[in-house]
């Protein structure tokens, strides 16, 4: 018992003598830790200093004092007390007992006439407490007064690639002046861009597309997939934008960005978050400090080189954001200085035109339950003959048009791209209009289209699996817009079709189709988030659409012909 009190009395006094406090200092400090071997004309540049102290039963209060060589200052910063002529600075730091840790960047710039060559930062360490008393440190550099020439070619600190701000031409208005206070500017804004800095041709420039979280959940309802929680779509910019910086005095230093939006009359106006910090709805992601926020912040990093190109993401909160046309007002500030640049933005709803398919298609939806009375009664007018056919027609649709396409489509698509559905075109226009006008020549009767589609349908389904939402979709919107040109055109009500009202018919049926292929392109472009540029569409509305449906609907017509004949026989 007495050597264990022994041993507990011994640790009590040497355990103030193991506790230590390990300052470190740098200078000059890259944030990105790329190694900078000296300082460069009038640049700003930090000294890092930290200060770690463990092993320490008590609270110390730690001051530092920093004195920069002839020829140089310190510029104010917070939490510093800087002396008149601006060679030496202190600031006082309490460490935690046990184990405390502080760091800060202190911003040194030199000053116009310094003479090149070799100086020293002194750095003091004063204690109090049962710590060491104090240390010193020299923080040795090299200094030359000529900046060198624009480095280039290297990715910045927010993922921005130099070589993209170099390709880009100064904006008129923001160049600088000998003399003037502000060593770095904004040389250009971007928006919106991919996250690679590239511009996104896909979306108007100054366009922000904002999404509408109800739509979101019912897309993934509708394909299978799981609901988005705010917290997640918060955690996704709506678009991102490239920020081009001039630093003609190669300043290192650390610059915080904010975009806020603002209406014509300069009130600013809500809609603009910081990134979600929870994926949990209920957390901080949208409902705490980010959904209460009014722009979107970051912070990036200068690192000496005389132009840098920053990628930073904007985030839009859904549920705040109205559509409309705002002024985007960036802010770049750092060490008391600001500078700021607006542009012109438009917030706007994406997809709108995909609602709008998605909306026809279940008015088709309906219209086609309404045509399935019809259909029932032409299968008992056309008798067992008649449906056997029907069935016969659907079959050899579903193995000369659905299973070709099905096996082949992704061979075609690889050998032709985007061009591939020209070519298969060729069985979903040509040859499936050429069946239905066939079979609609041997029973021309209300119905008959709906039970071609609707027995197709449910090959496909089983054959394939494709009892999905969209496929019925799909399938219903076949049935209405067919039908119902159909009955609009006369084909059911005159007795005898001459080949002029024929013709008239089948360039409506082709008219058809292309709407058809137009409101499944939309569906497509909504529920998988795909891209068709509008020239696209529009070929492919003219190809696929009305000329390849018109010419199967006369090869329809023709062939129907003949078998009427071999049935009248």
């Amino acid at each position: 018992m007495r050597f264990v009190c022994i041993l507990f009395a011994v640790l009590f006094l040497v355990r103030p003598a193991l506790a230590a406090c390990r300052l470190n200092a740098v200078f000059p400090y890259s944030m990105e830790h790329r190694k900078i071997e000296q300082v460069q004309g009038l640049g700003t540049v930090p000294l890092y200093l930290d200060l770690v102290c463990t092993d320490d039963p008590e609270e110390q209060t730690a001051a530092l004092s920093v004195t920069v060589p002839e020829g140089f200052e310190l510029l104010p910063k917070e939490g510093w007390r800087i002396a008149p002529d601006r060679r030496r600075g202190r600031c006082i730091w309490h460490m935690a007992a046990g184990y405390g840790r502080a760091f800060d960047l202190l911003y040194v710039r030199a000053l116009e006439g310094t003479a090149a060559g070799n100086k020293e930062i002194q750095v003091h360490l004063s204690l109090t407490g049962t710590g060491p008393a104090g240390t010193s440190r020299t923080v040795p550099f090299r200094y030359l007064p000529d900046g060198g020439k624009e480095e280039s070619g290297e990715t910045s600190a927010a993922g921005g690639a130099s070589s993209l701000a170099e390709r880009r031409t100064a904006a008129p208005g923001t160049g600088t002046r000998k003399g003037d206070r502000f060593h770095w500017y904004i040389q250009s804004v971007t928006l919106p861009v991919d996250n690679q800095g590239n511009r996104d041709d896909r979306s108007p420039e100054g366009v922000l597309y904002v999404r509408d979280t109800l739509w979101e959940n019912f897309r993934n309802r509708m394909t299978g997939e799981r609901n988005n929680g705010y917290g997640v779509i918060f955690s996704h910019p709506a678009a991102y934008f490239l920020l081009d910086m001039r630093n003609p005095q190669q300043d290192v230093r650390l610059l915080r960005v904010r975009a806020r939006l603002f209406d014509k009359d300069g009130r600013p106006v809500p809609g603009l978050v910081t990134a979600g910090r929870s994926d949990h709805e209920s957390g901080e992601g949208w409902a705490g400090e980010t959904g209460t926020g009014e722009g979107t912040a970051a912070l990036i990093s200068l690192d000496g080189r005389k132009m840098q190109a920053f990628i930073l993401p904007l985030y839009v909160d859904p549920l705040q954001a109205l559509e409309g046309e705002y002024r985007l007002r960036l802010t770049v500030e750092g060490n008391g200085q600001q500078k700021g640049m607006e542009i012109p933005v438009i917030l706007d709803k994406e997809h709108s035109l995909g609602l709008l398919s998605v909306g026809v298609s279940f008015a088709c939806l309906l219209l086609a339950i309404l045509y399935l009375r019809d259909m029932m009664d032409c299968i008992r007018t056309i008798g067992a003959r008649g449906a056997i056919t029907a069935a016969l027609f659907a079959a050899v649709s579903f193995g000369g048009v659905t299973v070709p396409a099905t096996l082949l489509g992704d061979v075609v698509h690889a050998l032709l791209g985007p061009f591939s559905t020209f070519f298969t075109g060729l069985l979903s226009g040509v040859m499936q209009y050429l069946l239905l006008l066939a079979l609609l020549m041997l029973y021309r009767k209300p119905g008959v289209t709906a039970l071609l589609f609707l027995l197709k349908f449910f090959l496909n389904g089983i054959f394939f699996g494709r009892f999905t939402p969209l496929g019925i979709l799909s399938t219903a919107v076949y049935i209405a817009v067919l039908e119902t040109v159909l009955r609009c055109s006369g084909f059911y009500r005159t007795e005898r079709m001459d080949r002029g009202h024929m013709l008239a018919v089948v360039i409506l049926l082709g008219m058809g189709d292309a709407l058809i292929g137009f409101i499944n392109l939309e569906q497509m472009m909504f529920f998988y988030r795909l891209y068709y540029a509008d020239w696209y569409i529009i070929l492919y509305m003219l190809v696929n659409g009305v000329l390849y449906s018109s010419i199967g609907g006369w090869l329809g017509y023709r062939t129907g012909e003949k078998l009427q004949q071999i049935a009248g026989e």
